[in-house]
């Protein structure tokens, strides 16, 4: 009977704790529409300047130009290599996102 509870509890604490431990992937058209909407959040919050936000939406329209010369050098399809570049370039203005927003609440 214990032993039988005991594995129903720890049933039950996988099942609560699996869901939340696996990160979902997203993909690189996935990051860049959530940057953009990022952008736009901060943009309305006031923890971004409209010059700091065009400047942000810019960077992000030539990722996405460089993303599509990619995958038209490369038969449609991205290769790994230039899908860990972009991945570093969305990296790079996810910080400037949080870098300009963090700033600008230091100042109030």
């Amino acid at each position: 009977m214990i032993k039988r509870r005991a594995l129903v509890l720890a049933l039950s604490l996988v099942a609560m704790i699996g869901p939340a431990v696996v990160a979902k992937k997203l993909t690189i058209y996935d990051r860049q529409v959530a940057l953009k909407a990022q952008v736009d959040k901060k943009k309305k919050e006031n923890e971004l300047t409209l010059k700091e936000a065009d400047k942000l939406r810019e960077k992000l329209e030539d990722i996405n130009a460089k993303k599509e010369k990619m995958i038209s050098k490369n038969g449609g399809q991205l290769a790994y290599k230039d899908e860990a570049k972009l991945e570093k370039m969305l990296n790079s203005v996810s910080v400037d996102i949080t870098k300009k927003s963090l700033a600008k609440r230091v100042e109030k």
